[in-house]
């Protein structure tokens, strides 16, 4: 059976699990804003057309310096791309042939494009998937042997944070020994952002930061990520001219003014965090310990996942698989928190489909 790659794009997965598709969908394997975009992307949305017969700023100004700015860093240090995805692939020229660890279960763009430039992986498992707890001794050895190292915080898939007094312990060895430091922090918007690791840019040369608005403002469609570095120049030299467009750059201009759309997302998304992750544990499941606008979970013992997930999905809930996130082999799910009447859709048939199936 093939599993997509990703989340999103529901007729996809049903295509390649052979399964028909039912005439009402809840997409839950994606994790953009449920609110979706600001009303302000749409009040500034006729004026954009004026943008579309210019080329862009070839460093997608003025965004580069507002974001400078907002985090404190040098402009020099700063390199927007059209989504962290392009960004991450840039990157990874950066270790061709050599040799990076990745911290799993993680975002699976790590490995497809380190492994396009010939990167030999180290994988290390975290200790407690729940908790993500970090296997602090198995890391720094890795690090010993490997050009960089890749950590998501929050983690993609299982929303829980790193805390920051062990990624500078982290990046502190990684100094020592010579290894690169990569934080992707794409769901950090979604934290009070205390364990974000952008005010140490200026103080490392070997830490690179990735950030996205893609999730936050439902920007999934338009694509703008942007990574924070010292060494920003050397992986802007691996991406095209012109690589974001005029329209992302005014939106992420007008994203950055948004901080009470941003608060009320977060407030909802803790909200219904706190309601999902309680309705799983009372019904026998482990649930990590999210930060995010997502949540993963494990059945309990007596259900099986691939049943369950196939169920659901000929129910017309689509949960997002873990088949290719090392370490919870199909055995989790994320699930991203949507609006209320899409969580109680979910709710419904997760006791439909475990009352079915209690004499297992």
């Amino acid at each position: 059976m093939q599993y997509p790659a990703h989340g999103a794009n529901p007729a996809t997965l049903y295509e390649k699990l052979g399964l028909a598709m039912p005439a009402q969908v809840i997409d839950l394997s994606e994790n953009v804003n449920h609110f979706g975009y600001p009303q302000s992307f749409a009040d500034i949305w006729p004026t954009l057309l004026e943008k579309i017969q210019y080329y862009p700023h070839e460093d997608a100004e003025p965004l580069r310096s507002k974001l400078a700015f907002l985090h404190k860093v040098k402009t020099e240090h700063i390199v927007i791309g059209n989504g962290a995805a392009e960004l991450l692939m840039a990157l990874s020229k950066l270790y061709a042939n050599d040799k990076v660890a990745i911290l799993h279960p993680s975002f699976s763009e790590y490995t497809r494009t380190l492994q396009q430039q010939n990167v030999q992986i180290i994988s290390i498992i975290v200790d407690d998937i729940a908790s993500y707890t970090l296997p602090m001794g198995e890391i720094k050895e890795a690090m010993r042997k490997a050009r960089a190292i890749y950590f998501c915080n929050p983690n993609n898939p299982t929303g829980v944070v790193i805390q920051k007094e062990q990624l500078i312990e982290i990046i502190s060895f990684g100094e020592q020994v010579n290894c690169d430091v990569i934080v992707d922090e794409a769901f950090m918007d979604w934290t009070d952002e205390s364990h974000s690791v952008i005010n140490l840019v200026e103080t490392y040369g070997h830490i690179f930061v990735m950030r996205s608005m893609t999730k936050m403002f439902s920007m999934a469609g338009v694509r703008l990520g942007y990574c924070l570095s010292q060494q920003a120049a050397t992986l802007k030299s691996n991406l095209p001219h012109w690589n974001v467009s005029g329209v992302a750059i005014e939106l992420g201009l007008q994203a950055l003014e948004e901080g009470v759309f941003c608060e009320k997302s977060r407030k909802y998304a803790q909200e219904m965090r706190e309601r999902i992750t309680q309705f799983l544990l009372d019904n026998g499941c482990i649930v990590t310990q999210s930060e995010t606008n997502y949540i993963a979970f494990c059945l309990p013992k007596y259900l099986d996942a691939t049943d369950f997930y196939l169920s659901l999905l000929k129910e017309g809930i689509v949960l997002r698989h873990t088949q290719n996130f090392i370490g919870m082999d199909g055995q989790w799910f994320r699930l991203a928190l949507k609006d209320e009447w899409k969580m109680e859709q979910f709710k419904g048939k997760f006791l439909n489909y475990a009352n079915n199936n209690l004499s297992r």
